[in-house]
């Protein structure tokens, strides 16, 4: 697995840097936004592992047009306290964030938990596009084509929209959707689900305030149906709601 690091502090970059390789990653690294961009394109890795405080440039807009080229996990590491920092790196793409300071086995558990999602990226899906009403999913460039629009996901977004979209007009838990997306079992972080449920909204959905794709189950999870009148009748997705809420 390939990663970079991003990171102002020289000395926590060649601590990390040299305990990875040892581990078997292939590593590459980066003190400043411009260097990293050069690293990412010249070594495409798979994880970046980045600190949002970057003088020379604004980091997650940074990794907003690199993913737009090379698909890469992202993981913020920050020494933030304020967990609005936490919930604008998540909303704005990050797939996992970890607060400074850590222990080297938090730093690796978060790694090992990204790791998974690269490998099921690689080897778990059994076809890369599904289609749902006018949605076109593409797994494989993590993107999602509605009407003819193609929109750029991230690879968090694509694996959740992928669930939602395979188990269409059926509910998605919480429980369901960490275990599929994150990698491991429990009952879930809400608030994370919620951050990335709103930000896949926001890409495509035509009124991201008022839903009418990806549903919100009270108490239960989420569920994606298509429009109505388009595939499915929208009295079976009424219906379907009003099941499952009793």
């Amino acid at each position: 697995m390939k990663l970079l690091l991003v990171d102002k502090d020289h000395d926590l970059i060649e601590m990390l840097a040299g305990w990875l390789k040892t581990l078997g990653y292939e590593v590459s690294y980066a003190y400043t936004g411009e260097r990293a961009k050069i690293e990412w394109a010249r070594h495409q890795p798979d994880l970046v592992i980045l600190d949002t405080t970057l003088k020379d440039v604004d980091a997650l807009a940074m990794c907003r047009e690199m993913r737009s080229r090379y698909d890469a996990l992202l993981l913020v590491m920050t020494d933030g306290k304020d967990t609005q920092d936490e919930i604008h790196s998540l909303e704005s793409g990050a797939d996992d964030y970890l607060r400074k300071p850590f222990s080297p086995a938090q730093f690796l558990a978060h790694v090992h938990a990204v790791s998974r999602r690269v490998n099921f990226m690689h080897v778990q899906r059994p076809s890369s596009t599904i289609t749902i009403g006018p949605i076109r999913i593409d797994s494989l460039h993590n993107q999602v084509i509605i009407y003819d629009k193609t929109t750029r996901l991230t690879p968090t977004e694509s694996k959740l929209l992928y669930l939602l979209a395979v188990n269409a007009n059926q509910v998605c838990t919480a429980s369901h959707i960490v275990s599929h997306v994150w990698g491991f079992n429990g009952a879930g972080d809400s608030a994370l689900i919620k951050a990335h449920i709103r930000h896949l909204r926001q890409k495509i959905e035509p009124d991201p305030g008022n839903p009418c794709y990806i549903q919100t189950v009270p108490s239960l999870g989420y569920m994606l149906v298509p429009r109505a009148g388009e595939e499915h009748d929208a009295r079976e997705v009424a219906q379907t709601l009003s099941a499952i809420s009793v």
